[in-house]
């Protein structure tokens, strides 16, 4: 009877043992953020690969958290300006870049280093760790031409809409997400911006990578969420996001240890180093400024890579154009020789003693001009309180360069733009012709260069849940006329997630 008794509690006792082994295990598996690995793993979240990606990291490798993969010689010496600590899937994409994307990654980082010291400056002006300059690693490689396949555009990646939130023009004639100054100082006020919110520099270069919407919507839902890590791909954010920032912790970490990671690339020259700044006030032609300053045409764009169509936006009177060190005095002496041919119409009274002859010497144009704008003959005799039109500022001179044309008669703007294949409105904005009908023989026009961009960038958008053509449209800053017309769409025509639409910009 004792011995059935001792068996009975021995039973219940081992029972209870095995429901706590089950709560514990229910536990983890319901625990916030990936998925852990077993307890004796450290606890060290597993990585789930991307979808982008076809090699994941090896859940049975044990990785001590604060120094995973890292060399000896740079544990706790290498001087961070933001806090984390390296774990797996930081030490993933260490691998990554430091075995068979090693040869990208280095030219890359060498591209980079090129602007990074003026990142730097800017983002310490603004109180951003310096540190996050290299999410423009991430972001761009450093390219101030890169366009992604959504058409976020230059270092750090902006789209039009959130660009000209930011005070960056954008526009047919510049783009200044490709200037490096200008969208640096952009970045950072809007890093300064999601950091306010969230109250954590990584959390802020999440938002900035997948919208301050998404974040918010995620903290919103999941209350425990306060730092990047505790962020999972079961709580709806795309692979893309989870990726981001240890993309950029790893790129950070084998910048600042290449030796240890057997990282070989040169001292980057400073992009800027040897170039100097100067004011244009008048339309002016890159490869005419190229040609004085006995440099490339593709080196000048280089230094002024937000000038898309390889020009000085017409009107702007304050433009600063970087030009190669040492040339200001003879590009300065040049931009004074060139007289503007911009025509400005005016309106004058006619008082006593005035003569076509003495207004075309005031207003610096010709008799033939005034009168042939009036309608009147060059000996007409004027009639005090008469409104004439004076056409001001215009030339009647052979042309001095390539990109102009002299107009001879029966000439129409319309006619000049198809001869030389641009577009009316530049022709009418490049001369700044404020009545585009009253053209005359013998001025002297500026022919705008064409759009640089030999075909439209093509996307491929998918429709989500919620989405409208309107709504897509605005997205894109198209017209939603031509989504329509580009995918063959009717007035009565559905969209639903998952349709696959073409959109051109």
């Amino acid at each position: 009877m004792v011995f059935l008794l001792c068996a009975m509690v021995m039973l219940t006792a081992c029972s209870h043992i095995q429901s706590a082994k089950v709560q514990e295990t229910k536990h983890n598996t319901e625990s916030p953020g990936d998925l852990l690995l077993p307890e004796d793993s450290a606890g060290i979240p597993f990585f789930e690969p991307m979808p982008e990606e076809d090699v994941s990291p090896d859940p049975a490798v044990i990785v001590d958290k604060t120094t995973a993969g890292t060399p000896d010689k740079i544990k706790d010496e290498t001087v961070y300006t933001i806090a984390f600590e390296n774990n797996a899937r930081i030490e993933y994409w260490i691998k990554r870049y430091t075995g068979k994307n090693k040869g990208y990654f280095a030219k890359s980082l060498y591209r980079f280093n090129m602007v990074r010291p003026v990142m730097e400056e800017i983002f310490e002006e603004y109180s951003v760790p310096a540190d996050m300059v290299y999410l423009c690693l991430i972001e761009s490689g450093g390219m101030p031409n890169a366009v992604s396949h959504a058409g976020a555009t230059g270092y750090w990646q902006f789209m039009p809409q959130t660009a000209r939130h930011y005070n960056l023009k954008v526009d047919r004639w510049i783009d200044e997400r490709r200037n490096l100054e200008k969208s640096t100082r952009a970045a950072a006020r809007y890093l300064c911006h999601l950091h306010s919110i969230f109250g954590d520099w990584l959390l802020a270069g999440a938002a900035y990578n997948a919208g301050e919407g998404t974040i918010c919507r995620i903290q919103r839902r999941h209350r425990h969420v306060d730092s990047f890590w505790e962020i999972s791909s079961k709580m709806h954010v795309n692979g893309e996001t989870l990726a981001y920032i240890p993309k950029f912790l790893a790129a950070l970490s084998i910048a600042k240890n290449m030796d240890a990671y057997g990282i070989d690339i040169p001292p980057a020259p400073e992009a800027f180093a040897c170039s100097e700044k100067t004011k244009v006030n008048t339309f002016t032609y890159l490869d005419e400024i190229a040609g004085i300053t006995g440099r490339s045409l593709y080196s000048l764009s280089r230094l002024n890579p937000e000038l898309v169509r390889r020009c000085t936006p017409p009107g702007d009177k304050t433009y600063v154009l970087r030009i190669p060190e040492g040339s200001k005095k003879t590009v300065d002496a040049y931009l004074r020789g060139l007289d503007d041919p911009g025509v400005h119409y005016l309106t004058h009274r006619v008082k006593a003693g005035d003569t076509l002859y003495d207004l075309s010497r005031r207003y610096n144009t010709s008799i033939t001009c005034i009168a042939g704008t009036n309608r009147m003959k060059k000996d007409a005799v004027l009639s005090i309180g008469r409104t004439l039109v004076i056409p001001q500022g215009t030339r009647f001179v052979r042309p001095r360069h390539r990109h102009t044309y002299v107009v001879v008669r029966g000439d129409t703007l319309r006619t000049i733009a198809l001869h030389h294949k641009v577009s009316l409105d530049d022709l009418i904005e490049v001369n700044q012709l404020r009545d585009p009908g009253l053209i005359q023989p013998d001025m002297v026009l500026n022919i705008p260069p064409g759009n640089l961009s030999v075909r439209a960038n093509h996307i491929q958008y998918k429709v989500k849940r919620g989405d409208t053509i309107w709504g897509i449209s605005r997205r894109f800053e198209v017209s939603t006329r031509d989504v329509m017309r580009w995918n063959r769409l009717s007035d009565t025509c559905n969209i639903y997630p998952g349709d696959a639409l073409s959109i051109y910009q």
